[in-house]
């Protein structure tokens, strides 16, 4: 602008501003006067404006010379004003209709420029900017300047272009893709859901949490297996959106993949897995799953039933009280497991029901949900159960114990006579647990009386009964003779008739002096294991004193017992050593239609004597054990075979500390270790010894041995095992978890090397423990020296 224009503006502005009135004459003449002018007229207008008391009509003025052409006079004087100019820029900018917004746009990048009255005015104009150049600037500014321009792009997508989005989803910064996210999440079509469905396995947490929330937004079908995937979600907060969007889209096929979650490792996971179906399942879908774990590991359905029992809501529980009732024996299990975590007092009638279930799981852990649940309801079932067989018999002890159950102890004092050893302890267990000072002199004068105890652990187990009976209340009898047997003072009216009859004698004469097959005359019972009685017998054709160990009467037709006893002839045989018990021969007893393994006779007493009462070992005692025990499962290493029971009942020591392993009834070629559990039931190895692969079903080698080897010195340097639980489940879970206390916290004095020794030994990882009985000998012997 000339000299003689700028003089002409400044007088006409001046003019304008003295005016008395916008409507005065004056007012109007100067107006007239700048608009003559022109746009050449808007420096000086806007330079006015900071001393102009009012602004009105000199805004009225720029507003019409605002084109595409003028507007850097503006965006300058946007810069460069004071806080008063920047205002009636804004003002102007927003009202002007007569220029392209989208120049606007670069300036979110211009440090000088008053950014939320910019933010303002394209909002005002946001239907006029472009959504591509918007993405463009998220990509490329600064991620504190992202905040004005999200809402404008916010605006601006609709159904038809949100393929403008795409290039923000494949951003490196993870900020655009939650934003992305999000923004999606707003549309229902199918891109929208495919862009999701990506986000939801982005690398960062906010992303895939945006993208759930975008799902549960949709309102057309996703693959939900996905979205079930992020409840094992490492992210405690993605989780906890997985399972609102699982329950919020409430898809039908949602159950059927909840099945693979229930079996994962972590509790929270399975948690979270229940948490939906107590939303979207019914009984149908409830047992579909529970059918879908039928060909599952023992450990993968025990941790699906804790889940399902723990957290199971009404619907979970609903459906598992029908299915206690159904034909299917797998369902029934499962269902009683359930209920055994659940607690629900709607089940008290149910459980009752299943204590006369055919299936013994079954009942046996109806009982134990019973007494977990505390209600007195359960006890008349439960005392009409001492009456049955000896299985039902030691279920009901245990419950009513659980029970506190004083008014079975009359029953319990009469089953001390039973003819079933094992029935005798459960009685006594009972017994010391129910006694109190109204019971006491009877109970003691029954224990006391008890005859025929001629069971090493019976009569271990019956010391320890009456001296803690004697401890509580004093000795209301007696003292117990060094034999096992007592002289009454009081008169008992116990009677003596057997309740059951023996499983192992049913149909063998096992009598010292009897003869069986007419060549083995019996000369005393040494024990019982898991598949048989143990006798010690001479064999009169040669007179030779060894060992039988029978298989009880009640499984010889099981074939896969009869295996199983093949096994331990076939396996043993090829292994020859000094720290091994021999195995002689496999024997088909045709007199008693019964069999029989023959093996040497090693006059000694078991490693679990010298443990019982949670007795800490000498350390040179265990080294000194331990390191026989490696030299002779080395050898059984080197033929390739797995004893998978090997436990302080296992080992063997005489009285000139010579260690011998015996009871290769369980072992196996490597290449045939797939069984677990025989068709009878048995469970093959202790749960206390039990290797997590072994408990879990998987493929086993020595270093399964290697790993009970390490129990047993946890337990000989400890004075305990390192897992306890209240069943074998509950140990076998524990082995599975791997997360055992350090022994020295049980027992201090244990020296560190040693100690080191044995958790190597007794690794979670099969590839963490020694790999050789040889190694694991060497460092025991190091250690010594």
């Amino acid at each position: 602008m000339g000299l003689l224009d700028s003089y002409k503006a400044n007088k006409a502005i001046a003019n304008l501003l003295a005016a008395p009135s916008n409507t005065s004459s004056e007012a109007k003449m100067a107006s007239q006067r700048l608009k003559e002018i022109g746009p050449s007229a808007i420096p000086a207008l806007i330079n006015a404006m900071d001393e102009a008391a009012e602004t009105e009509d000199i805004e009225r003025l720029l507003r019409g010379f605002l084109t595409r052409n003028t507007l850097q006079d503006y965006i300058q004087a946007w810069s460069e004003g004071d806080r008063h100019i920047q205002a009636a820029i804004t003002r102007i900018l927003k009202s002007g209709q007569q220029y392209d917004a989208n120049s606007l746009l670069d300036l979110l990048e211009d440090p000088d420029i008053p950014k939320i009255q910019l933010a303002e005015v394209l909002m005002t104009h946001v239907e006029q900017l472009r959504a591509n150049t918007i993405v463009s600037l998220l990509i490329s500014m600064p991620s504190g300047l992202r905040a004005l321009a999200y809402p404008l792009l916010d605006k601006l997508i609709t159904d038809q272009n949100t393929h403008e989005l795409l290039r923000l989803k494949s951003s490196n910064e993870a900020a655009l893709r939650v934003y992305v996210a999000r923004l999606f999440g707003k549309f229902n079509n199918e891109m929208s859901r495919d862009t999701l469905m990506q986000l939801l396995v982005d690398e960062n947490k906010h992303v895939r949490a945006a993208a759930l929330d975008g799902i549960a937004n949709l309102n057309m079908a996703v693959p939900i297996k996905a979205v079930v995937n992020l409840l094992r979600d490492p992210d405690l907060t993605v989780q906890g959106k997985a399972i609102e969007s699982l329950i919020k889209i409430n898809d039908p096929t949602t159950v059927k993949y909840l099945i693979e979650i229930l079996q994962d490792e972590s509790e929270y996971i399975r948690r979270a897995a229940v948490e939906v179906l107590n939303e979207v399942g019914d009984q149908n879908a409830i047992t579909d799953l529970l059918n879908a774990l039928r060909d599952q590991d023992w450990w993968v359905k025990v941790r699906a039933a804790d889940a399902l029992g723990t957290i199971g809501g009404p619907r979970v529980v609903d459906a598992i009280l029908e299915l206690i009732k159904d034909e299917d024996e797998f369902l029934r299990r499962t269902a009683v497991e359930i209920l055994n975590s659940s607690k629900d007092e709607r089940a008290i009638d149910h459980l009752i029901a299943a204590l006369k279930d055919e299936d013994w799981w079954v009942r046996e852990r109806a009982a134990d949900a019973l007494s977990a649940m505390g209600n007195e309801k359960a006890l008349q079932p439960l005392r009409k159960m001492l009456l049955q067989g000896p299985e039902a018999c030691k279920i009901a002890m245990r419950a009513l114990a659980s029970l506190n159950d004083v008014e079975s102890v009359e029953e319990l004092i009469r089953l001390l006579q039973s003819s079933d050893n094992d029935v005798r302890k459960e009685a006594l267990r009972s017994l010391a647990k129910l006694t109190d000072s109204k019971t006491a002199e009877t109970v003691q004068i029954a224990v006391t009386r008890m005859e025929n105890v001629n069971d090493e652990e019976l009569k271990t187990l019956l010391m320890k009964t009456n001296n803690e009976l004697k401890d509580k209340f004093g000795d209301k009898t007696v003292q117990m003779n060094r034999d096992g047997t007592a002289t009454p003072t009081h008169t008992s009216s116990v009677s003596q008739t057997p309740v059951f009859n023996t499983v192992e004698t049913a149909s063998i004469n096992l009598d010292p002096g009897s003869l069986v097959d007419g060549r083995y005359e019996i000369i005393r019972k040494i024990g019982r294991g898991g598949f048989g009685v143990v006798m010690l017998v001479n064999d009169k054709i040669v007179n030779d004193e060894f060992i039988l160990k029978f298989l009880h009467t009640h499984l010889s037709n099981d074939e896969n017992m009869i295996e199983r006893f093949t096994h331990e002839l076939r396996y043993t045989r090829r292994i020859t050593h000094p720290h091994i018990i021999r195995i002689y021969d496999f024997l088909a007893l045709k007199s008693t239609s019964s069999y029989a393994i023959s093996m040497e006779y090693f006059p000694s007493h078991s490693m679990a004597d010298e443990m019982a009462g949670n007795k800490i070992l000498d350390i040179d005692r265990i080294v000194m054990v331990c390191a026989q025990i490696c030299d002779g499962m080395s050898a059984a290493q080197k033929a390739h075979v797995i004893h998978r029971d090997l436990k302080p009942a296992n080992i063997l020591i005489n009285d000139e500390n010579n260690v011998k392993i015996v009871d290769f009834g369980l072992a196996a070629a490597a290449s045939h270790t797939d069984s677990r559990i025989t068709k009878s039931g048995i469970l093959i190895g202790t749960p206390t010894y039990m290797s997590p692969e072994q408990a879990r079903g998987k493929k086993i080698d020595s270093r399964t041995d290697i790993y009970s080897l390490g129990i047993l010195m946890y337990g000989m340097a400890a004075g305990r095992p390192p897992y306890k639980g209240n069943d074998a489940m509950a140990i076998l879970f524990q082995h599975a978890e791997g997360k055992a206390k350090l022994p020295s916290a049980y027992n201090p004095d244990i020296p560190d090397e040693l100690e080191a020794i044995i958790m190597k030994a007794m690794a979670h990882d099969p590839d963490d423990r020694y790999q050789t009985f040889i190694e694991c000998r060497e460092s025991l012997l190091a250690y010594q020296k």
